[in-house]
């Protein structure tokens, strides 16, 4: 009883709880030190430390939160990865340089200035890998960038007041260097590339758009594509894990599953970065087949259909099956938009070996969010036929023979059965 109660406190207070060792771990390694400074504390000097700890526990994911959407800005309006990542440098200075200077006015004698760039590269390195484990499916960005700095706190602790740690350290700035490396010949990749070879274009496709189909169309063009493979994703992992730990519950409606936040949601946790509905996969697959049927695209596009994989690998093993498939040494062309969702695809590609980026900066108004809110003219007929007959509450054939019920049978058991499927 008591372990299910505190991991569901934990579940809901994760970023906050992360926030608040950010600050706890300096001053008690300061405690450790015996330092005199601490027993000539003044009463208010503690209360304005308290203040200053749960100030930081409340307002230190909201600072994630908004290096995030600096992030995500950046990646949208240049459509490349370097640039963001450079930028996160920025993001650890107050953490070093809070620390640093809170060791030196406690009267420790402190020799650290030419070091301060390595531990800003180290504390970068942690940040790096955070991102990476929530591209690979593993944790969320903000709640692994928020451990990433409880780390980072803890050992430039360390290094300060005992100078332990520096192989750590370095390992970590050198992480850092070779995750802007990679982003920068990834970049570059995107400017040279030879013409010819496949492409791979992955998303939810929530449903696919005329911007898709006309991104497919152009990159075909431009790059020399024999074929473009598309695959969209089952169910996201980030709501898989959420479902199961009663984060986010689901109902369905219109064909879509529509997630919401239940009272042992994170609140300093996004959810739903792409939104909170979603087609069921065999939906959306059909109508990718639909859209890419309209636009004319059948000769060059084979639409997979790999959920096993998928579930298994992510697209990680949906690019190996392709790579499988097409004699060694074709040139694989990775196709993405500069929005969340495609830079987000963009980063599998790049830990996937050698693939070559096609990115579009995204422009347009079109979105699949505003297709959904009920917004018409954006797909192509069939896609647009089958919408309205789900806003309608009516069952739809596709051209491929799969029929799409439109029924209201007990809608939220149906979510829930399926919460525990997944």
């Amino acid at each position: 009883m008591l372990l299910a109660i505190s991991k569901r406190f934990f579940i809901k207070n994760k970023s906050h709880i992360f926030s608040g060792l950010i600050f706890i771990l300096p001053l008690a390694i300061l405690i450790m030190l015996n330092n005199p400074h601490l027993s000539e504390l003044k009463l208010n000097e503690i209360a304005s430390a308290l203040i200053l700890l749960l100030g930081g526990v409340f307002l230190t994911p909201k600072y994630v939160a908004t290096g995030i959407k600096l992030e995500d800005y950046i990646n949208l309006k240049l459509a490349q990865v370097t640039p963001s990542r450079i930028v996160r440098i920025l993001f650890h200075i107050p953490l070093v340089l809070g620390i640093y200077f809170l060791y030196s006015l406690s009267g420790l004698s402190i020799e650290l200035d030419t070091a301060l760039l390595i531990l800003l590269f180290a504390s970068a390195g942690l940040h790096a890998i955070a991102v990476t484990c929530a591209y690979h499916g593993k944790g969320d960005r903000v709640g692994n960038i928020l451990l990433s700095l409880v780390i980072a706190s803890g050992l430039i602790s360390l290094l300060i007041a005992y100078s332990a740690g520096w192989a750590v350290t370095w390992v970590l700035a050198a992480a850092f260097l070779v995750h802007i490396l990679i982003g920068l010949m990834s970049d570059i990749r995107a400017a040279i590339y030879p013409k010819s070879g496949v492409g791979i274009y992955f998303g939810t496709f929530n449903p696919i758009h005329k911007t898709h189909l006309k991104i497919i169309r152009e990159a075909i063009e431009k790059r020399g594509l024999q074929k473009v493979y598309i695959h969209c994703t089952t169910v996201p992992k980030l709501h898989r894990t959420a479902l199961a730990n009663h984060e986010i519950e689901m109902k369905m409606q219109e064909g879509m599953r529509v997630y919401a936040k239940t009272e042992l949601a994170d609140s300093s946790k996004n959810y739903f970065p792409t939104g909170n509905k979603f087609y069921e996969y065999e939906i959306r697959k059909e109508l990718i087949k639909a859209g890419v049927t309209d636009a004319e695209l059948t000769d060059f596009i084979e639409v997979l259909d790999l959920p096993d994989i998928y579930e298994r690998d992510g697209f990680f093993g949906v690019i190996k099956h392709i790579k499988s498939i097409n004699p060694k040494g074709t040139p694989i062309h990775g196709i993405h938009g500069s929005d969340t969702g495609g830079i987000w695809v963009r980063n599998i590609f790049d830990d996937s070996g050698w693939i070559y980026p096609y990115p579009v900066v995204r422009k347009d108004n079109i979105s699949a969010t505003s297709i959904r809110a009920g917004a018409t003219g954006y797909t192509s007929p069939t896609i647009e036929a089958f919408l309205s007959a789900s806003r309608a509450g009516q069952s739809f054939r596709f051209p491929s023979g799969y029929v799409f019920s439109n029924n209201s049978i007990n809608h939220s058991e149906i979510g829930k059965n399926n919460a525990s499927h997944h």
